[in-house]
């Protein structure tokens, strides 16, 4: 692939005077899209202000040069300014492709006032960051991160079909007192369910600030308030100690407390891909009810999984006890809960219908379970890398996105070694399918095939996935919170568990394949 890179690299310099037509914003080596999918062939990509079927006189692009497609794509908004304003971009702190961050490309070019070709300049968002200072990441004293092979009881369950049923089972059915960290909690009916379940219980929550999630019902500042007057003096909350949030003072974890955990009566965890918010947990039951199923379609897919067992709960309680005592020593005042929002927009994305939904599952079994977290160094990576290198007949992931390193480095080898550990089973024959969400765009598609991912044939994309999952040849399951991008797998605060059960293995194979055959597809959108 990098001799074909390389030879289409040569023939766009050479030719870079046929390119440089009116309204192409950058130029550079990648491959031809037909039809919203990659065709196999090495093209020149031309990036352009709008797309036209028929451009005036003299301003069209050249079809081929040398026989190497020109592949004209048209940016989005956000490629735009990334490549017309990189700074102004960067103030935007689009630091996922969740969030508005596009691709960025070392051999991608633009053309100046002179007609020159010159490379385009990094967008770097996190150098406008608020300052503050960096705290090193402890773990939990005394609390190593040690697989547990017991009799254990789970429950397993999935978003938009029984997640929140589930859930609200969960947290009914806490008895003293409930130990959370997450992300995003903006849906009323989770803060109702938890007000009225935890009166006169006691609440441990620390709680990341994140831009609004367009389907909340209020801010996270409100839920802290209403939790407050609800729970009084049995609430203990602290911001999580992000670099982007002005609630605290200073920061271990780059860009999100991105954790989904939830410890109830030292006995039992519940951890999910999902936060506490309505497209992750919507107040539906398309199991049971059968007039939810239009609702599904506007929700998102996250597997969830309740553990019963003290030891596992112990290891996951002590870490956010030991994140919640850290962060209260570094908080900024909070500011007053703001006025109610308005009705979310409906949403622009919409699954195909789903043909069947799945009822949430409890299995009793024998059998070995290890946590993972991030950022605590090797943990998720190197049990991930090891997991998938497993694989003999099945290696299924289902992913928001694959984001591959913006700049190669040292730091970010773990993470660039999952995804060549993916490319490794699919080069020995393993049945290797990935589902990514629309946020994984062309220009990303196009570096995981320059890192060796068979994106022509393993890849499809399916609207509205959130979750963070891999299935293992029907016998082994991942069920976490990381984005795989160098920060999710290494550097922010997420969870997740592998559970070396075929039952719960399965579970969740059944659900990867409905989505694979009924839900997804092969095309993408451009950046």
């Amino acid at each position: 692939m990098d001799s074909d890179r390389q030879n289409v690299t040569d023939v766009l310099l050479a030719h870079s005077n046929e390119l440089n037509k009116p309204g192409v914003l950058s130029v550079r080596p990648g491959y031809e899209i037909s039809n919203g999918w990659f065709t196999g062939r090495p093209a020149i990509v031309a990036t352009v202000t709008r797309k036209l079927a028929a451009p005036p006189p003299g301003q069209a692009l050249p079809d081929t040069i040398d026989n190497i497609p020109v592949d004209v794509r048209q940016a989005s908004a956000r490629k735009r300014q990334s490549l017309e304003d990189p700074a102004g971009y960067a103030e935007t702190h689009r630091l996922a492709p969740n969030h508005g961050a596009v691709p960025q490309f070392a051999d991608e070019h633009a053309f100046t006032d002179q007609g020159a070709l010159v490379r385009v300049p990094a967008a770097q968002p996190e150098a406008t960051l608020p300052k503050k200072p960096n705290l090193p990441y402890t773990p939990a004293p005394n609390t190593p991160l040690t697989p547990v092979q017991a009799t254990i009881t789970l429950q397993l369950s999935a978003s938009p079909d029984n997640g929140w049923p589930t859930l609200r089972t969960f947290l009914t059915g806490v008895a003293s007192e409930l130990t959370v960290g997450l992300y995003d909690f903006t849906s009323k009916h989770i803060l109702d369910t938890v007000t009225s379940a935890l009166g006169g219980k006691q609440l441990r929550l620390v709680l990341d600030h994140p831009a609004k999630n367009p389907t909340a019902d209020q801010t996270d500042e409100t839920t802290v308030a209403d939790l407050r007057q609800a729970l009084g003096t049995d609430l203990d909350q602290a911001w999580a100690l992000t670099r982007t949030d002005k609630l605290a003072a200073a920061w271990i974890y780059p860009s999100a407390y991105h954790i989904k955990v939830a410890v109830r009566d030292h006995q039992s965890v519940w951890l999910s891909s999902g936060n506490w918010n309505n497209s992750n947990q919507p107040d539906i039951d398309p199991v049971t009810d059968p007039s939810d199923a239009a609702a599904a379609r506007r929700g998102d897919r996250d597997w969830h999984v309740v553990i019963d067992n003290p030891e596992l709960a112990a290891t996951f309680e002590a870490y956010l006890n030991h994140d919640l005592s850290v962060a209260a020593q570094h908080q900024n005042p909070s500011p007053a809960p703001g006025p109610a929002l308005q009705p979310p927009d409906p949403a622009t994305t919409r699954t195909p219908a789903f043909t069947q939904f799945f009822a949430p599952k409890s299995v009793t079994a024998s059998m070995t379970i290890t946590p993972l977290l991030t950022p605590d160094p090797g943990d998720y990576s190197a049990a991930v890398a090891q997991l998938v290198a497993s694989a003999t007949t099945s290696l299924y992931l289902q992913f928001q996105y694959i984001e591959p390193p913006r700049t190669p480095s040292a730091d970010s080898q773990p993470f660039s070694a999952l995804i060549q550990a993916v490319a490794d089973r699919q080069n020995a024959g393993v049945d290797v399918k990935i589902i990514m969400s629309e946020f994984e765009t062309t220009g990303y598609l196009e570096q995981l095939k320059e890192l060796g991912i068979d994106v022509d044939h393993n890849v499809k994309i399916q609207n509205n996935v959130h979750n963070k999952g891999i299935v293992v040849d029907a016998s082994t399951v991942l069920v976490s919170s990381q984005n795989w991008s160098t920060a999710g797998t290494l550097h922010n605060r997420d969870a997740g568990v592998i559970i070396a059960n075929a039952d719960a293995a399965q579970y969740f194979e059944r659900l990867f394949l409905h989505d694979w055959q009924h839900l997804a597809a092969q095309h993408a959108t451009d950046d």
